[in-house]
């Protein structure tokens, strides 16, 4: 038996985002273990929840590393989480496998990170809206690195098309009342907001939004942390407006369709599959054939 740890936040602002990588990673390990493990061992996951606070995570990463004895885990979302934990990684020569996108700035030989890099999702989704003549530009975000970076690159990819930025807003990480910034965007009309929220406070954000009468065929909102999950939640107020991610659920291939349908035969017809979700499910495939091309899981 071979352990490994999943660290995500199975509590608080995240975990609408978080708990259906835990899903996803217990379905790939599930799927490993059926077909015989990992050099005919089984995988066992050992689950904790950083509770959407990047000092729980960093308790618990401490605590699979130093009392569990585990070098591989699976984790994290928010910048915040990552780089608390990141530390412990490189001290102790342990493996974090991070799903999600993430806004570079930031090298490890400790963590593989799975997900988009900005010039992989945001420079596209600029360049689309652009292309598609929406040049004064609002951004919103969460009050920590990935949205700050997010911006600082869109703001210099549109100096340099001469577009302009026409406001700019940082919440804290489950913020649930947005009436200020949508009184601004009411008031500067942009052309689109570009969104780098976080967790439920999107679904905060688009319900209000929509309740205050801004329709998308108005001023629409470009999302980039705001996937199949999250928009599953929102009452209809995300009808019309823009997604960019690396990954959709729609996505017309055999092993996609047979992805989603595995998916929602174990979670339910109704569940969804995401970026990040694919990606978490994803990585523990990769992290196999590492091990079973290095023979060792050292």
């Amino acid at each position: 038996m071979i352990r490994v740890g999943i660290l995500h936040s199975l509590s608080g602002t995240m975990a609408i985002s978080e708990l259906p990588l835990v899903e996803a990673t217990l379905m790939a390990i599930d799927e490993i273990n059926a077909a015989g493990g990992v050099l005919g061992e089984r995988i066992a996951p050992l689950i904790e929840d950083g509770a959407s606070h990047p000092q729980i995570f960093e308790q618990k990463a401490k605590k699979l590393i130093h009392q569990d004895g585990i070098n591989n885990v699976f984790g994290c979302w928010t910048s915040f989480s990552r780089k608390a934990v990141k530390p412990l990684f490189e001290q102790h020569n342990a493996l974090l496998w991070y799903p999600v996108q993430y806004e570079g700035l930031e090298q490890s030989k400790n963590i593989f990170y799975t997900g988009s890099c900005l010039n992989q999702q945001i420079e596209p989704a600029v360049n689309w809206l652009l292309q598609n003549h929406y040049h004064r530009f609002f951004l919103i975000g969460s009050n920590y690195v990935f949205p700050m970076t997010a911006n600082q690159a869109i703001k210099g990819q549109l100096k340099n098309q001469g577009d302009l930025v026409v406001g700019e807003e940082y919440v804290g990480l489950g913020e649930q009342n947005f009436s200020e910034q949508i009184r601004l965007i009411a008031a500067i009309q942009p052309d689109i907001v570009f969104n780098t929220l976080n967790g439920d406070s999107n679904i905060a954000f688009y319900d209000q939004y929509a309740a205050a009468g801004i329709t998308a065929d108005r001023i629409p909102i470009m999302g980039v942390s705001t996937a199949e999950t999250e928009l599953q939640r929102m009452n209809g107020s995300g009808l019309g407006h823009y997604a960019c991610w690396n990954y959709f659920q729609c996505i017309n291939t055999p092993d996609n369709h047979k992805f989603v349908q595995n998916f929602q035969h174990r979670y339910g017809t109704d569940r969804v599959t995401s970026d990040p979700i694919e990606s978490a499910y994803t990585q523990i495939y990769l992290w196999r054939q590492a091990v079973e091309s290095a023979q060792s899981f050292d």
